[in-house]
């Protein structure tokens, strides 16, 4: 199975980051761009970000890690499967002043499908000069805090959509069992990101029933009796967002001794 995944920057330093919390092992980006990886049939491909849904819709890769901003600019055939919890900006129109009969940009086919009237001016970086340099009245670009925008006086007029990075598949590659495997691997360390392990003592079976009345779980807590008469052991996997209240509400209840541990993975 071959993946292709970004070979620079933040994207990359994340993916990476990724790839180790599901046991995927890659040498640092040299020179090669083809490696291998700790597992015998996982190899890694690094390419840019604009270039990876080539590689997997035309087969060279099977999977790929990229933006939805990317697949849109290509116009690639490919199956997203898994959205990820970074790389997030938003793609937008911003001026000085509002004219757009000129527009400079990193992504041509995203504003010409936005702005047919307008004249695309295809720029490989730096666009956010094009305007105050009298190239072109306003730029299409991804943007995540608006701070190089703001150092280049320019306003967001339009946001034309939201950009996630997600896992994508070729079309023929996406039932094959290595792809479904990465993806519930992947998938696991994103669920237990957004979730913690609670664990927590009880002393009698009233403090035990009134603790699962309000304790959160994913179907049904775990209980375990305790070498002590009487006592017992509550676990349970609550979301991040619910942590607080829950640990308030579960002491008034009666629970004591509370743990409170990350997870490297969670399957459902």
């Amino acid at each position: 199975m071959k993946i292709a995944i970004p070979n620079k920057g933040r994207l990359y330093d994340k993916t990476k980051q990724l790839l180790d919390k599901i046991g995927i092992k890659i040498p640092e980006n040299g020179r090669d761009l083809y490696v291998s990886t700790n597992f015998d049939n996982i190899k890694v491909i690094f390419a840019r970000a604009m270039d990876i849904s080539w590689y997997v819709e035309s087969g060279a890769a099977d999977l790929g890690i990229t933006g939805e901003d990317m697949i849109a600019e290509t116009e690639a055939d490919v199956v997203k499967i898994l959205k990820l919890n970074f790389g997030n900006c938003k793609i937008v129109l911003a001026s000085k002043n509002g004219s757009i009969k000129r527009i400079a940009t990193k992504l041509p086919n995203i504003a010409k499908k936005y702005f047919p009237e307008s004249k695309i001016i295809a720029m490989n970086g730096g666009c956010e000069a094009a305007p105050r340099l009298g190239i072109a009245d306003a730029i299409v670009d991804q943007v995540e805090t608006g701070d190089t925008l703001r150092a280049n006086n320019l306003t967001i007029k339009r946001i034309l959509f939201e950009s996630s990075v997600f896992l994508i598949a070729n079309t023929k590659s996406v039932s094959e069992d290595e792809v479904e495997e990465f993806k519930l691997a992947i998938q696991g360390v994103l669920t237990a990101q957004e979730k913690r392990y609670i664990m927590l003592n009880v002393t009698s079976k009233k403090d035990l029933e009134n603790v699962i009345k309000v304790i959160p779980c994913m179907e049904s807590p775990t209980v375990l009796k305790l070498a002590k008469t009487g006592s017992y052991s509550v676990h349970s996997v609550v979301d991040v967002q619910e942590l607080m209240p829950a640990i308030r509400k579960i002491k008034q209840a009666g629970g004591k001794d509370i743990l409170v541990m990350d997870m490297s993975r969670v399957v459902s």
